[in-house]
């Protein structure tokens, strides 16, 4: 996340709500939010009757492109198109193109109860609630078919092309050739090669979340009530997403993979997936994308360290998963060899 001067922040909120508010609202409790697309911050809006919104601030970093996931606004006619058809995302509030409030445009959303479930050191209140891992990815599945049920043809015709896969596979290739490490470049190639070879024909196309995991979704007392973070969502292969939810809790796909206990087989969920969204979904045909969603972590996983290491954008997280990458295209290369 960019520097931002929360001070800054605060003023231009306190601003914001004397207008669309009224005059005297204070903001308080202002922080960032977790995530890396673009710039969050949950506050709470009060006078001196008390509290009278909790709200997240979803805005695009100053000077940059307004496209992908940069472009908060894109999420708005998505978002309120998901919640229309019952599935579990925050409200959205307000959102605006005029700059002259924070100097960008911005979304805002319900400031929503709960914990995100971080598959290798969850919140305490899961063990409380007496969740488990398995529980929490079974919950997630049956989340997932409500958003692959939506028919963006109804809700979403003007709202993007859908994505082509062969499109997908090379369009990672520009990071790729910038990654830290010249020898994970020769092994991210020989993947995604096997990937272009080996295309499925006619998948099911509609929307995707992109970054399907149970970091982003949202939990209250053990139950799923939100699905959050929309920034790489498009109109695609849908099979990404239950790709990307068993990659990141496979631990052949991670050198630190100790901390993936508890967690479903694959088999059962790509069976729960099926009996739930009504779909013919196969083991074999998951093998594919569960690849793709390897292949576009690692390279992700390529460029960010690249970036962390050269002090461009310095995270230490990167270190961790950098061990991971050789793990995440070999285990790729082996899921599309089967």
């Amino acid at each position: 996340m960019a520097s931002v001067d929360l001070g800054v922040v605060r003023a231009q909120l306190e601003r914001w709500a004397g207008i669309h508010y009224h005059e005297g609202v204070t903001v308080s409790d202002l922080r960032p939010m977790p995530g890396h697309a673009g710039l969050s911050f949950g506050f709470t809006l009060s006078d001196p009757t008390g509290i009278l919104d909790r709200l997240v601030i979803r805005m695009p970093p100053a000077g940059v492109r307004r496209s992908g996931n940069t472009d908060v606004l894109r999420q708005v006619p998505l978002l309120r198109a998901l919640q229309r058809c019952q599935v579990p995302v925050a409200d959205v509030r307000w959102w605006d193109s005029d700059e002259q409030w924070f100097g960008v445009p911005f979304l805002m959303v319900s400031l929503l109860p709960g914990s995100t479930f971080i598959v290798r050191d969850p919140d305490p209140s899961f063990a409380l609630a007496g969740v488990t891992a398995a529980s929490v990815i079974e919950q997630s599945v049956d989340a997932l078919t409500l958003v692959h049920a939506v028919d963006w043809t109804v809700d979403l015709a003007e709202w993007q092309v859908p994505i082509h896969l062969d499109a997908e596979v090379k369009f990672w290739d520009p990071l790729l050739a910038k990654s830290a490490d010249p020898a994970w470049i020769d092994i991210g190639h020989r993947t995604r090669d096997l990937l272009l070879n080996a295309v499925p024909e006619l998948p099911s196309v509609g929307i995707f979340h992109g970054d399907f995991q149970t970091n982003n979704l949202l939990f209250d007392g053990g139950r799923l009530i939100a699905i959050l973070d929309w920034e790489i969502s498009g109109i695609g292969a849908q099979l990404l997403d239950l790709g990307w939810l068993l990659m990141m809790n496979d631990p052949e796909s991670w050198a630190d993979s100790d901390g993936l206990v508890g967690v479903a087989d694959a088999d059962s969920l790509i069976a729960r997936y099926a009996d739930l969204s009504g779909r013919n979904v196969e083991a074999a045909d998951v093998d594919w994308y569960r690849a793709l969603a390897g292949y576009r972590f690692g390279v992700i996983a390529c460029f960010n360290v690249m970036l962390h290491r050269s002090g461009k954008r310095p995270d230490p997280e990167w270190d961790r998963i950098a061990a991971s990458v050789p793990a995440l295209f070999g285990r790729a290369a082996q899921l599309l060899s089967r």
